[in-house]
């Protein structure tokens, strides 16, 4: 069985990404916690992105040493078995603080994979 393509785990981080911008567009962090729907889904892109991270080569990820792979990985491993302390404001500022940034960064990183 062949290896998945680098390519398709940068564009699952991507697509992953695109779909939490889009569960909380418009809305504030009051109506996100009561809607147990929304922030459920929003949890699971979250870990889809750090399974797709753990499937990142480490050449790649040793070229972009800025982009913190270990603490995504870390997130989505205390979402997926630490779901009753998920803190959903730590979950509110990491997407407006640092998952624009991260699809900034692989959008990039998925332009350079051949």
């Amino acid at each position: 069985m062949s290896e998945r393509p680098q390519l398709l785990y940068s564009q699952d981080i991507l697509d992953a990404g695109a779909a939490i911008q889009s569960y909380v567009q418009g809305i504030t962090f009051a109506e996100f916690v009561r809607d147990r729907m929304r922030y459920s889904a929003v949890i699971r892109e979250f870990e889809i992105i750090g399974e797709a991270v753990g499937k990142l080569s480490a050449t790649l990820k040793d070229r972009y040493p800025d982009i913190p792979w270990q603490d995504i990985k870390d997130f989505r491993n205390l979402l997926a078995h630490e779901y009753f302390g998920v803190d959903l404001e730590i979950v509110w500022n990491t997407i407006h603080n640092d998952l624009p940034m991260l699809l900034e960064a692989v959008q990039k990183i998925a332009k350079g994979i051949k």
